[in-house]
């Protein structure tokens, strides 16, 4: 409950659902869970999406969680909305500073380290920052789970052990961002070899390597049955998108995290401003884990360090440097297998903040166990830091003077605004980078005085306090710059409750008019209407993740190919008003066509291997009209269609992960039952 409070006040632009969050969010995230809940309780499975840019394999949407737990647990039970989607990403909130406390319980650290640690990494600059990437919070929640998990089944080998630890990795899996989980590669393989030799120098006579071989492996090999069904859906996918190759011009890899950025270790507020001097998005821009650990962060870097804490150095600063962009690029994209897949370096920051965390808690729980006094050193940083913050204030002063840049020259506009949105978008427009010196200068001030004062009298119960309130005011002030969108969650779902409910049938018109002037005012909070009007096809190209080769072709003038043509049509338009659909599901459609003359009749939906036709009876493989969409000939007098996706490899793979995870959660229900049993 301590983190469902913490979490609340934090982020509390979002948790109260005032705002709703912004961009990527409903531009690349909700629209595919959106449809994978519409499909489920409409009684139809969603193998298929026919909304989105004229279709795709949505078992290979790698942004829209198909295979993760959760989402199918809010699909299932609840429907997707603008209200459950912000509450499932609170929840991997809540989750990622409750998997931060028990990796540090799980290393023996003191409850005090515990929840620092815990709150820093729940109310990171990641965190913040990537509030409107979902896959990249998700994917985050699971990595110190991820730890623990290892930790535990090495360190106290179970069946129980091993299955949850496989559970655990998998929910990171199927929730994380693609880069993300080569990243997670890199580092999880280093952390296994670490973890070898460390036991194998700590242990010398009892340890056995083949036993510690043997506990990997069958961890490893219940992760690769539980993951079959994403290994064979991802890679049946990859040969067909835009995406699938390793980018082949550098300068493509955009957005890192640059050394400009590293002011956010002590003012990230700062860095949500002066997009010029900082040079990539201002997602990408926060490095902050707060006061406490940055100081204990430093004083490790003098100490004597345990092995734990040299490879969470190193593995930090590895990826550091991959997260910098600029010439390491060329060094590390060049020469590492898989990394030359990730288009935006910023992403590794994650394995940063998680390393740079768990080192410098290692620092913080020896201080507190050996209960040893402050040093000089110590003190010097502290006042080291002190004068950074205060040269921070200076700039900001001088800055202002000079440029003139501040709210402080509108602040009366702030009253023409009407409402708490208004406002809030009128201090987020006219805020500069010298008036954030300023302000966060002095608040991290007062904070770095309080963190020195408990540190000194070893207070730690109002140091936890004071860490809790630090987190939460510095992830307020982020959040309505990179989390916070204008609209409320129920202006958006105002919104949403314009689309169509179910899998309707699709309206037979051109697909130009699929989007009418109305329209406009839903794309202003939704993002692309294309995604929600459950209508096949869009005149122009809907901005989303994942994109089929096919939709170079579609797309190629900028306007679909087809646009003026409804969504089914024959060839020869006369023969428009003798079609028929008897049945329409997002991966199947029934069709009855009567004819004279020998025609064709095209679907506009994307060619795909799994696309299969029956027409009167007859199974045939439809034909790519114009090398894009899926269609069939057509003999003179009645002819009965009938196109469906089906692939026999993703169902079955898809089955047997959904069979091993109930049995693996079947187990640990019965191993639960009877240890809680008085019997």
């Amino acid at each position: 409950m301590v983190f469902v409070g913490i979490m609340f006040v934090a982020y509390l632009p979002i948790s109260s659902f005032m705002f709703f969050l912004k961009n990527d969010a409903f531009g690349g995230y909700f629209p595919s869970k959106f449809f994978i809940s519409e499909a489920l309780h409409s009684n139809d499975f969603p193998w298929w999406n026919p909304y989105i840019n004229f279709g795709l394999p949505q078992y290979g949407d790698m942004n829209s969680g198909f295979y993760s737990p959760f989402t199918w647990f809010f699909a299932a039970f609840f429907t997707y909305n603008a209200y459950t989607f912000t509450a499932e990403l609170l929840l991997y909130l809540i989750l990622a500073g409750i998997g931060m406390y028990q990796l540090c319980r799980s290393f023996k650290f003191t409850k005090t380290v515990s929840y620092i640690a815990g709150f820093s990494f729940m109310c990171s600059g990641y965190m913040v920052g990537h509030l409107q990437h979902f896959n990249w919070i998700s994917g985050a929640a699971f990595l110190p789970w991820c730890l623990w998990g290892y930790n535990q089944l090495i360190n106290n080998f179970s069946l129980k052990n091993n299955i949850v630890c496989a559970l655990i990795f998998y929910l990171f899996l199927s929730s994380a961002h693609p880069g993300m989980i080569i990243g997670a590669i890199y580092f999880f393989a280093a952390y296994i070899i670490f973890f070898f030799l460390n036991k194998k120098k700590e242990e010398q006579q009892s340890f056995r390597a083949k036993s510690f071989i043997k506990k990997n492996a069958w961890m490893i090999g219940l992760l690769l049955l539980l993951s079959i069904g994403m290994m064979v859906g991802y890679s049946d996918i990859v040969p067909f998108i835009t995406r699938g190759k390793k980018i082949d011009n550098l300068d493509a890899i955009v957005n890192p995290f640059n050394l400009q950025s590293l002011i956010s270790l002590l003012t990230p507020m700062a860095t949500m401003k002066a997009d010029d001097f900082f040079k990539t998005d201002i997602s990408m821009r926060n490095f902050y884990f707060g006061i406490t650990l940055l100081m204990f962060f430093i004083f490790a870097l003098k100490q004597q360090k345990n092995n734990f804490q040299k490879f969470f150095l190193y593995a930090g600063i590895f990826f550091l440097l991959l997260s910098l962009g600029g010439i390491t690029k060329y060094i590390f994209y060049n020469t590492l297998p898989l990394i030359g897949f990730v288009r935006l370096p910023g992403e590794f920051m994650v394995f940063v903040i998680l390393c740079f965390i768990l080192f410098a808690a290692f620092s913080l729980n020896k201080f507190i166990i050996e209960k040893s006094s402050p040093e000089e050193f110590h003190f010097k940083v502290f006042n080291w830091t002190k004068l950074i913050l205060l040269a921070f204030l200076a700039i900001g002063i001088i800055g202002i003077i000079i440029t003139q840049k501040s709210i402080i020259f509108n602040g009366l506009g702030i009253f023409s605004f009407p409402g708490i949105t208004g406002k809030l978008k009128f201090i987020v427009d006219h805020i500069s980078i010298f008036d954030a010196l300023i302000l966060q200068g002095f608040i991290q001030l007062g904070f770095l005085n309080s963190v020195r004062t408990h540190v000194k009298r070893r207070t730690y119960k109002e140091l936890i306090k004071v860490c809790a309130v630090e987190m939460i005011v510095i992830t307020l002030f982020n959040v309505p710059f990179t989390g916070a969108g204008q609209a409320s969650v129920s202006e958006v779902q105002a919104a949403l409750h314009k689309s169509p409910a179910g899998i309707p049938n699709p309206y037979d018109l051109p697909v130009y008019r699929n989007s009418h002037d109305e329209t406009q005012n839903y794309t202003k909070v939704l993002g692309n209407w294309s995604f929600y009007n459950k209508q096949i096809g869009a005149e122009v190209k809907a901005d989303y993740p994942v994109e089929l080769n096919t939709s170079k072709i579609v797309f190629k003038d900028s306007i679909s190919v087809f646009s003026y043509k409804p969504y089914l049509f024959c060839t020869n338009d006369s023969l428009i008003e003798k079609l028929k659909v008897n049945n329409f599901k997002s991966s199947m459609i029934d069709i009855t066509v009567y004819t004279k003359d020998a025609d064709t009749l095209v679907y506009q939906q994307n060619i795909y291997p799994y696309w299969n036709c029956i027409i009167n009876g007859e199974n045939v493989k439809p034909i790519a009209y114009g090398g894009v969409f899926n269609a069939v000939k057509l003999s003179p007098g009645k002819n009965n269609i009938k196109f469906f996706f089906v692939s026999k490899p993703i169902e079955s793979s898809f089955t047997i992960s959904k069979y091993i995870m109930l049995l693996c959660l079947l187990y640990l229900a019965i191993v639960f039952i009877r240890r809680s049993s008085p019997l």
